[in-house]
């Protein structure tokens, strides 16, 4: 599998490139990177998306949410099927994607881990077998993550309302917030060190509290997802695809 790596000189980046090596079958051709030394990989490294004439089987994005527009011109343009691992896009960003999943396979997940997306199936069966249960979602991540809630928070929060759709994410509580509303599921965002990701979904009762937790010790793993579902992609027809498509 011939790749294209968008945000080459991240930290996702960069450990994308290590877990290729593992993958015999798997190449990348190019990458793109606006602040990325290109001496320092052992493939060519564009500062604009545009310049990339390699042929490949697929684009993999580690990048940022600014970079979208350019990455959806160019897959549509190169039919090249593309995995969106990238977070923190608005409504404006969806629906620009999936525009683009119209004439082009696009995967796109807040997190390419095998656990979280177990941890997926979970919190539904959790949320419906617990109809009564007030819903906290706490996520943690390291210093520098950007966006808030994670991207993996609000996958778990749609997880819970696919059961109980009545849900309302409630972002923090600050002063007289008043009592809990039963219809409310809380989303809180920790930020500190070096934390890779952690999250933990709660379904507190009287005198109870079912706890639900997946703690990523090394980013290598959503690589490893990222990678897994490029391989997924070769060959499908155009529409939006999910982790859990390529997981079963």
């Amino acid at each position: 599998m011939r790749i294209i790596l968008t945000g080459a000189g991240g930290t996702m980046g960069k450990t994308t490139v290590n877990a290729s090596a593992s993958h015999p079958e798997c190449r990348i051709v190019a990458g793109v990177d606006k602040f990325a030394d290109p001496k320092a990989f052992d493939f060519p490294v564009y500062t604009d998306i545009a310049l990339v004439t390699e042929e490949a089987d697929c684009l993999i994005d580690f990048s940022v949410k600014d970079a979208l527009p350019g990455i959806l011109k160019f897959i549509t343009e190169r039919k090249i099927p593309a995995v969106l691992c990238t977070t923190g896009y608005d409504d404006e960003d969806i629906a620009a994607i999936n525009k683009a999943s119209e004439s082009v396979a696009i995967l796109r997940s807040g997190n390419m881990s095998q656990g979280i997306n177990a941890l997926l199936k979970l919190v539904k069966e959790a949320a419906a077998a617990l109809p009564g249960a007030d819903i906290e979602v706490i996520e943690t991540h390291h210093h520098n993550k950007s966006d808030a809630p994670s991207g993996t928070a609000k996958m778990l929060v749609e997880a819970a309302k696919s059961a109980r759709p009545e849900l309302v994410p409630v972002y923090g509580r600050e002063g007289l917030v008043g009592k809990r509303k039963p219809e409310e599921i809380g989303v809180h965002a920790v930020r500190g060190g070096s934390v890779v990701g952690k999250h933990e979904v709660m379904f507190i009762m009287n005198n109870e509290v079912v706890t639900l937790k997946h703690e990523a010790e090394n980013k290598g793993i959503f690589s490893e997802g990222a990678i897994r579902a490029g391989k997924f992609l070769i060959g499908k027809a155009p529409g939006l695809y999910s982790m859990s498509d390529v997981l079963g």
